[in-house]
């Protein structure tokens, strides 16, 4: 079992950004990352993706992000940034890492993963929502024949041309 001061469960944005606090305390700490890839849950959205605020106002602690020729960046502006972040750091992050279980211990949490065991005397979870993502239940879904999807499945807008959408 590996022990350490702290895991944090997850690499995406607020992940990082509690990596990079950590990283000044001298505690020993892990983010553990289900994902192949740097950039959080920015690589599964749609490829015209941009964020909703200027990068000035999108930047994790101690880097600003870089400005986007629009103001507004990219998907991919974002996940260059998210992972040059990571890299600048050299933040901990073990990848990929799905992790099974979180439980306490007499001593310590411990957790369960697919890298093996870990023990730890706090945890953070920053798993973000696109891994889990909630469908409402509202009347009348079961018997509806058109297709449903949640805006993390969304990938563009081709397969609804010439559909009506809500």
């Amino acid at each position: 079992m590996r022990r350490v001061d702290v895991v944090v469960i997850g690499a995406g944005q607020a992940a990082l950004a509690v990596g990079y606090y950590l990283r000044r305390t001298g505690l020993t700490y892990v983010l553990l990352d289900a994902s192949w890839s740097p950039g959080g849950a920015w690589p599964r959205t749609w490829s015209s993706l941009r964020l909703f605020s200027p990068a000035e106002a999108s930047s994790l602690p101690g880097w600003l992000m870089p400005p986007a020729a629009d103001g507004y960046p990219t998907r991919d502006e974002a996940i260059d940034y998210l992972t040059r972040y990571e890299h600048r750091y050299q933040l901990p992050v073990r990848r990929p890492v799905h992790v099974d279980a979180v439980r306490r211990s007499a001593r310590a949490i411990e957790l369960d993963s697919d890298a093996g065991a870990f023990a730890a005397r706090a945890v953070v979870s920053a798993t973000g929502t696109a891994a889990a993502p909630h469908v409402p239940a509202f009347p009348g879904r079961e018997s509806f024949a058109g297709r449903q999807i949640h805006s993390v499945d969304y990938r563009g807008p081709g397969p609804f041309a010439g559909r009506r959408v809500l």
